[in-house]
C-alpha cells in the first residue's frame, strides 16, 4: 500500500507532468484565466488523462505489442483520447447544458492535449508492472489537475496584486510557474 502511495506522491509533485517534464503547458496558460474554469478543465482532463492512460496501457499490452504494431501506439492513443474527450464533454452537456457554449475550446485543449498523450507514452515506455503503471497514471492525473486549479488561483492573485509594469502578464505568470517547479524538485529525495 505504502508503494502505491509512494508513486501517486511521485506522479503527481516530484514528476509533475507541467511544472517538471513540460507537457501540457498550453492548458496551464491558455485557459487557466479563472478559477472556475480552471476547476472544470482540471476535472474534465484529470478524468480523461486517467481513463485514456488505462485504455491506452491494456491497449498496448494486450493488441499492438502481441501483434507487433507498437509503430502505431502514437495514432492509437491520440485517437483514444479525442474519443474519449468527446464523450465526457457530451455527457456533461447532457447532465449541464450551460456549458454547452463552452464545449469547443475544452475540447480542443484536452483532446489535444500532449499531458495526456505524453503520459501513455511515459507508460507505455516504463519497466513498471500494470497496477503501478495505473497508479501512476492516478498521480500524474490528479497533479495535472491540482497543478491547473493552483495556477488559475495563482493567477488571479497576481493579477490584483502590487507588480512593476515589465514584470505584469506572462513574464510574471512564467516566474511564478518557474519558482513552483523549483520547489517540486525538492521533493525529488522523498521518493
Amino acid at each position: 500500500m505504502s508503494q502505491f502511495l509512494s508513486i501517486i506522491f511521485a506522479a503527481a509533485l516530484v514528476n509533475n507532468l507541467v511544472l517538471v517534464q513540460f507537457l501540457g503547458v498550453s492548458s496551464l496558460f491558455a485557459y487557466s484565466q479563472s478559477l472556475h474554469g480552471a476547476l472544470r478543465l482540471a476535472w474534465v482532463s484529470a478524468v480523461v488523462m486517467f481513463a485514456s492512460a488505462v485504455i491506452n496501457l491494456f491497449l498496448t499490452h494486450f493488441i499492438l505489442l502481441p501483434l507487433n504494431l507498437e509503430f502505431l501506439k502514437l495514432i492509437f492513443y491520440v485517437l483514444v483520447s479525442a474519443i474519449l474527450a468527446r464523450l465526457l464533454l457530451r455527457q456533461l452537456t447532457i447532465y449541464l447544458p450551460n456549458l454547452a457554449g463552452q464545449q469547443g475550446l475544452e475540447f480542443f485543449l484536452i483532446s489535444g492535449n500532449s499531458a495526456i498523450v505524453g503520459l501513455s507514452l511515459l507508460n507505455a515506455a516504463s519497466i513498471r508492472s500494470l497496477p503501478e503503471s495505473i497508479t501512476y497514471s492516478l498521480g500524474a492525473a490528479l497533479g495535472f489537475a491540482c497543478v491547473l486549479v493552483l495556477f488559475a488561483a495563482l493567477r488571479e492573485r497576481l493579477d490584483t496584486a502590487a507588480i512593476p509594469a515589465p514584470l505584469r502578464g506572462a513574464p510574471i505568470h512564467l516566474i511564478s510557474a518557474g519558482i513552483i517547479a523549483m520547489c517540486l524538485f525538492g521533493f525529488a529525495g522523498l521518493v
